[in-house]
C-alpha cells in the first residue's frame, strides 16, 4: 500500500505539471452549499495545494503511530491502517484532478461530484473502522471508549454502520436524486456524533437507551427520504439576480428576470 500511496502523490505532483498550461489563470477552490464558487487562488499556488498537504498527511500517518502511547496496537490491525491511509490519499487524489476538470468546464457542476466522491469515501471508511484498535491519532476517540478495550470495539462497529450508511444516502442524494448539501452534510454529521452518544450510554451501562440509539439511524434515514418525496426544493432560486437551478427541476428557468429582495 505504501507504494500504492506514493504513486497516487506523484501522479498528482506530475498531472500538476502537465495540465499546468492548460488551465485558466485562477482556479475554484471554494464553492458554498449552493454550489457556487466563492474562493479562487493564483494557478501556481492551486496547482501544488493539494499535492502538497497530500504529502503532509501522509508523512504524518507514517510517523504519528511512532509517538503513540498504544501503538503496539498498530500491528493488529495493520493491513486495515494501510487501506485507510489510501483511502484518504485517494479521495485527495480524486478531489485533485475534479477540481482541474471544473476549472475547465465552467458549466459542470462542483457538488454532485464532490459528494460522489465523499459518499463512497465514506462508505470505504466505514467497512474499515469496526477493524481499528484502541489508539489515540484515528477513529472514535471518546473519554469512554479509550478508557475500555469492549467499549472502543462495540462504539466502531456501530460506527461502521453510521458512515456506511451516511456514504450510502450521500451517494443516492447526489447520483441519482439531486444534490442537497443540507441533507448530506446533515446526514455526515449525525453519522460523526451518534457513535459519541453510543459511546457515551456503553458506559453508563444503559442497555434500554442503547436500542434507540440503533433505532435512529433507520428513523433519520426514514425521515430524510420522506423529506425528500414531500419537499418542493427542485426549483429554480434567485441568487444575485440570476436563476440557479437548485436540485432538478422539471420546469424551464423562468425567462422573467430575477431580483432577490
Amino acid at each position: 500500500m505504501k507504494k500504492i500511496n506514493l504513486f497516487l502523490i506523484s501522479i498528482m505532483f506530475l498531472g500538476s505539471y502537465l495540465f499546468y498550461q492548460y488551465l485558466p489563470a485562477q482556479l475554484p477552490m471554494h464553492w458554498n452549499i449552493m454550489g457556487q464558487v466563492d474562493n479562487y487562488m493564483p494557478k501556481n499556488q492551486a496547482v501544488l495545494l493539494m499535492p502538497t498537504m497530500t504529502l503532509f498527511i501522509w508523512i504524518l500517518f507514517l510517523v504519528l503511530p511512532n509517538f503513540d502511547p498504544k501503538k503496539d496496537k498498530y500491528k493488529l490491525f495493520q493491513k486495515e491502517w494501510q487501506i485507510i491511509q489510501t483511502t484518504f490519499i485517494g479521495f485527495f487524489f480524486y478531489l485533485h484532478f475534479l477540481i482541474f476538470y471544473i476549472s475547465t468546464n465552467s458549466k459542470v457542476q462542483m457538488l454532485p461530484f464532490m459528494f460522489i466522491g465523499l459518499g463512497t469515501f465514506f462508505i470505504l471508511l466505514g467497512n474499515y473502522l469496526s477493524k481499528i484498535r484502541q489508539n489515540y491519532f484515528i477513529g472514535v476517540k471518546t473519554p469512554w471508549s479509550l478508557s475500555s478495550e469492549d467499549n472502543w470495539n462495540k462504539t466502531h462497529r456501530y460506527a461502521s454502520w453510521c458512515f456506511v450508511i451516511a456514504g450510502i444516502v450521500t451517494l443516492i442524494e447526489a447520483t441519482f436524486v439531486w444534490h442537497a448539501p443540507v441533507v448530506i452534510f446533515g446526514s455526515i454529521m449525525l453519522a460523526s456524533i451518534l457513535p459519541m452518544v453510543y459511546s457515551f450510554l456503553l458506559f453508563k451501562k444503559k442497555p434500554n437507551l442503547i436500542k434507540y440509539v440503533y433505532f435512529a439511524i433507520i428513523a433519520f434515514v426514514i425521515l430524510l427520504f420522506s423529506a425528500r418525496l414531500i419537499s418542493g426544493e427542485d426549483n429554480w432560486i434567485c441568487v444575485k439576480g440570476k436563476w440557479i437551478k437548485h436540485g432538478k427541476p422539471s420546469a424551464p428557468m423562468p425567462k422573467i428576470g430575477c431580483k432577490n429582495n
